[in-house]
């Protein structure tokens, strides 16, 4: 061959050459080198040594790859459809394909910043908390209602991998407050989530692409099937799903406002911010009392005040049985909380509401109509699995330490406190006139002394004069409206329930009028 010719070919040789063996411009360089086996590179279906497996094979190719461009270029085609990747994202893979092996298995993350305001929080931020729930303080339920509108793929990602992730002996109840969001999951927009949230780290997005690939193509199918066969095993276990389609249709109805009003306290609660909370009295009565005025004061009449079961204690689970009355109740016990303004009623609150699925959204909605269902399954040894509900940031007891039913002479307001005295009381009474002891034996005392029962022959209708009970010093927003003359319930340091002397329909609840 004439040496022009041979000097020619060598050329074109050496320069297709360094083309197919050029690493790509997205490989990076880490703590740990992957390697590649040549023997499952193009057929290995673990994802995760497949892409360590691709990443060695297109940075650091050896003579056993040089000349298979087309190849790998098909397999990172494969991969990258499976993925939800375009060519750019590959970055991502090959920082993470350099990590030590201990940080590449983990299937959560950890929010930026655990102090910041749920509002704020990004896509990987969303998940991160979503998908590590399970060792948190607050249930995944609440947290990704919290997320309200705001809530995205992500972290629905996270929600559902956390629903899914619960070894429970029966999972209907889960699969059932998860049902819509597992539907809704995308690739295409979790991918495009992933690639746009910078604030992460690119170990961060492969984790949360890795999770989106087993969650699609391996838990859910799964689950679809799992689901559709809970529903033909059982009524009961259909009406579960049916609950919740219901719940998430219906949440659009519910007030705006309040949902907004316990976002914002949510924030204040996680920040730890005194400016967040600001104001926050004003806005949390204004909740409370639109509910109380939209409840009708024949469900206000049907509660009966006692000792030991005050009209306060039992008005907090008749208005919280639905969405707005719980928003509105539980924005005024968190407000109190944070602000140090805590009173019987707020207290009666957080006791009732503590461990309580409630209403914060759609999810947790689900979950309290599948509880207050009395749903009974066909086998009789079989029960229902509910999540854990302790929500320790909602305090208070509830001890009624006094407990008034009286009679109102005046009321005096000083500030944030309101002094209310009360007045002499003539009740009717029976009094036995005239008995007799029999001889059945109804004691013996202990020194031996026996007790007969005692028959009245004539007894007598008689009006006494009861003394009045001593000042009580209350919240003032409870006593708004109080006239001398109204016959009142106080537990503690709250005006439960206000009646016209002698009546039995409330016309102040809380302070608030009631019609």
């Amino acid at each position: 061959m004439h040496p022009k010719v041979l000097l020619g070919s060598l050329c074109v040789l050496i320069a297709h050459t360094a083309s197919v063996s050029a690493a790509p411009t997205w490989c990076k360089g880490g703590d740990e080198k992957p390697s590649y086996d040549m023997k499952t590179l193009y057929t290995e279906p673990d994802v995760h040594f497949a892409l360590l497996g691709l990443v060695a094979a297109s940075c650091y190719p050896e003579s056993d790859v040089a000349a298979q461009g087309k190849q790998l270029a098909a397999a990172r085609a494969a991969w990258s459809k499976k993925l939800g990747l375009v060519e750019d994202d590959w970055a991502d893979v090959s920082e993470w394909a350099h990590l030590q092996r201990h940080l590449r298995g983990d299937t959560r993350i950890d929010e930026r910043d655990r102090q910041a305001p749920w509002s704020a929080y990004s896509p990987l931020d969303q998940f991160g908390i979503l998908s590590g729930a399970s060792m948190s303080d607050v249930d995944a339920a609440y947290i990704a209602d919290g997320f309200g509108a705001k809530l995205t793929q992500l972290g629905r990602l996270g929600y559902v991998a956390d629903c899914l992730g619960h070894g429970s002996q029966d999972p209907a109840v889960f699969y059932a407050m998860c049902a819509t969001d597992a539907a809704t999951l995308d690739l295409g927009k979790l991918s495009a989530e992933i690639r746009a949230d910078t604030t992460h780290s690119a170990g961060d997005r492969m984790t949360a692409r890795l999770v989106a690939y087993d969650l699609l193509t391996v838990q859910l199918p799964k689950y679809f099937a799992d689901a559709k066969a809970l529903r033909a095993k059982d009524p009961a276990y259909a009406t579960m799903f049916a609950l919740g389609e219901t719940a998430h249709k219906e949440w659009a109805k519910v007030d705006p406002r309040w949902i907004s009003l316990v976002a914002d306290l949510d924030d204040a609660r996680v920040t730890g911010s005194r400016k967040a909370s600001a104001g926050c009295e004003a806005r949390t009565w204004e909740a409370w009392k639109a509910v109380i005025t939209a409840i009708p004061v024949k469900r206000f009449a049907a509660i009966h005040p006692e000792p030991g079961n005050s009209f306060a204690i039992q008005l907090v689970p008749a208005v919280t049985a639905e969405p707005n009355g719980y928003l509105a109740a539980l924005a005024l016990n968190e407000c109190a909380n944070l602000e140090g303004k805590e009173d019987l009623l707020t207290g009666a609150i957080g006791a009732a509401l503590v461990r309580w699925p409630g209403f914060r959204g759609p999810r947790t909605a689900t979950q309290t109509a599948i509880l207050t269902a009395n749903l009974k399954l066909d086998a009789r040894d079989a029960t229902l699995d509910f999540p854990k509900v302790h929500r320790g940031w909602i305090k208070g007891d509830g001890n009624a330490q006094n407990y008034v039913l009286g009679v109102v002479a005046a009321v005096k307001v000083e500030g944030e406190r309101a002094t209310v005295t009360f007045a002499k009381q003539k009740v009717k009474q029976t009094r036995c006139a005239k008995g007799h002891y029999t001889s059945q034996i109804s004691q013996i005392m202990s020194d031996g002394t026996v007790h007969y029962y005692y028959v009245c022959d004539t007894e007598v209708q008689e009006t006494i004069e009861v003394p009045p009970s001593p000042p009580l010093k209350v919240v003032a927003r409870y006593a708004a409206g109080l006239k001398a003359g109204m016959t009142v319930s106080i537990t503690n340091d709250v005006v439960a329930v206000a009646y016209a002397k002698g009546g039995t329909t409330p016309l102040l609840v809380t302070g608030i009028e009631v019609k």
